[in-house]
């Protein structure tokens, strides 16, 4: 992964429909982001719509990442930054 704020491709999550709990321990799973800044992440989407957990060089990276979270059934994308 590379560093926030790099080009690349940013892996964002959308969910709104799961518990905050179940957000961030999917995140703390893909990613190994502790437990408590997963449910700050999960206020970032709650008040902005989005949060952006990553941003990967090379787009198959973060379509494993997503695909990833989706299995665990978080809603999430990735875009072109």
């Amino acid at each position: 992964m590379a560093v926030k704020g790099a080009q690349g491709w940013s892996v964002v999550i959308h969910d709104h429909m799961n518990s905050s709990p179940s957000i961030a321990y999917a995140i703390q799973e893909a990613f190994g982001i502790p437990f408590d800044r997963g449910l700050e992440l999960v206020d970032e989407v709650i008040e902005h719509g989005h949060a952006e957990l990553a941003v990967c060089a090379q787009r198959e990276q973060a379509e494993q990442l997503v695909a990833h979270l989706q299995v665990l059934g978080v809603v999430a994308g990735l875009r072109g930054c």
